[in-house]
């Protein structure tokens, strides 16, 4: 069977070779987009907190991966949880993050996207430098923010699910925008196929 039937060969082979070269520009700029965030690393004893899950640094602006807190959409819940980072990194010694912070080990299924960047933020996942505890989980478990399962593939589900039955944090506050909002965030694309997630 012919992949271009009625096509000469030497328009098959034109149509092959521009393929090619277009799939191997479009891999190798992606590729570079992934090394440049993974050399990566903003570090801050007090970051400009611009909501609970964005942070201005002097060098760049960074999204925490796999997880999503209120928006301008809940301004209420949005000022609340950016309120909750702002003194977590106060106590804790500011914020430090970098591509290479993921907590792997808490991942249940596999990741969906892995973008490294995303409105001119850099996706990346933090810490707090006094305890290195992960930023994501604990603003997760203290009920300010619900698991982005497109970026965190399941990391955070269960943190969530336990933060919400004990109506901690923003879960106490308005328990249906929460919920609302962690149902939005566990969706995956059309297209987008992820693995059952594991046990």
């Amino acid at each position: 069977m012919k992949l271009f039937p009625g096509a000469t060969r030497f328009q098959r082979w034109t149509m092959g070779a521009t393929f090619l070269i277009v799939a191997g520009y479009a891999i190798s700029q992606n590729r570079q987009s992934l090394v440049d965030v993974s050399k990566t690393r903003l570090s801050s004893p007090s970051p400009r907190i611009i909501d609970g899950d964005t942070i201005d640094f002097p060098n760049g602006r960074v999204r925490v991966v796999g997880i999503d807190a209120p928006d301008d959409d809940l301004p209420r819940l949005k000022a609340l949880s950016s309120d909750a980072l702002r003194q977590l990194s106060a106590r804790d010694g500011g914020l430090d993050c970098s591509v290479s912070m993921f907590d792997y080990a808490l991942r249940r299924e596999n990741q969906c996207r892995t973008d490294p960047k995303s409105y001119g933020r850099l996706n990346l996942a933090c810490r707090f430098p006094a305890n290195k505890a992960s930023v994501g989980a604990t603003i997760v478990a203290q009920g300010y923010a619900v698991d982005y399962r497109v970026f965190s593939g399941g990391a955070y589900v269960a943190l969530m699910q336990k933060a919400a039955a004990q109506r901690a944090g923003l879960w106490g506050v308005d328990y249906e925008g929460m919920r609302q909002l962690a149902i939005r965030r566990a969706q995956v694309p059309q297209g987008c196929a992820v693995e059952t997630i594991r046990k």
